[in-house]
């Protein structure tokens, strides 16, 4: 038996495996908003999804949380991780980026490299940052077929054109928006919030590419 790196066991120890919530079953790896200066100025903007952050609010009241996030960022955006070093997973889908964002091109190596360790998972990014993939993809990084990349529109009740998106950034694989109560009448609320696991619109590229949810 191989025996684990020390860099295995701190992504294992990275990894979130007991949500709660509407994430109930689902495992994610993230990063802290608290680190990263594309959150700490969108959420200053009262128009944005930002400004409503649960992360934020979360970590406020568990300082466990708020350190762990703190070390994952220095963990995943300070250097790049080989794909022998990323842990092998026996879990069907993951999420990327259930707290923060991305913040710059390692992360984005990270997450590829943890995707090509498990081709047999399927991992959905979200992100409101794709300009950080494309620059990493100019370097000559490939994006795997087991990654669904999602765009997390950032002003609240604007959906942002798929279309547009895609065009910009052809690895955009599907568009998330929130809408609050007043909005939400006026489009198909088609998010399973209540239970990921049990929708999965998020992780299956043959869903539909647009998916709103509700802001709670």
């Amino acid at each position: 038996m191989n025996k684990k790196s020390e860099m295995t066991k701190a992504i294992e120890k990275a990894i979130c495996w007991n949500h709660g919530g509407k994430m109930e079953g689902m495992v994610s790896l993230s990063t802290s908003p608290l680190k990263n200066e594309f959150c700490m100025n969108r959420c200053k903007n009262a128009d944005t999804i930002c400004s409503h952050c649960f992360s934020m609010n979360l970590q406020d009241m568990r300082k466990e949380l708020k350190e762990k996030l703190i070390r994952n960022t220095d963990l995943l955006c300070g250097s790049v991780i080989p794909v022998q070093d990323m842990p092998l997973l026996n879990v069907r889908y993951f999420r990327l980026e259930s707290f923060g964002d991305l913040q710059n091109t390692i992360q984005v190596q990270n997450y590829v490299n943890l995707s090509k360790r498990n081709p047999h998972t399927t991992f959905a990014l979200w992100t409101k940052n794709p300009f950080i993939i494309r620059n990493a993809m100019r370097d000559g990084l490939k994006k795997p077929s087991n990654l669904i990349v999602i765009y997390s529109s950032p002003i609240m009740n604007k959906q942002t054109d798929i279309d547009r998106m895609k065009a910009a950034f052809p690895f955009i694989d599907k568009v998330f928006t929130v809408y609050d109560k007043e909005h939400s009448a006026n489009v198909e609320i088609n998010c399973g919030a209540r239970h990921c696991m049990s929708c999965l619109k998020c992780y299956k590229k043959r869903t539909t590419s647009v998916i709103n949810e509700q802001l709670k």
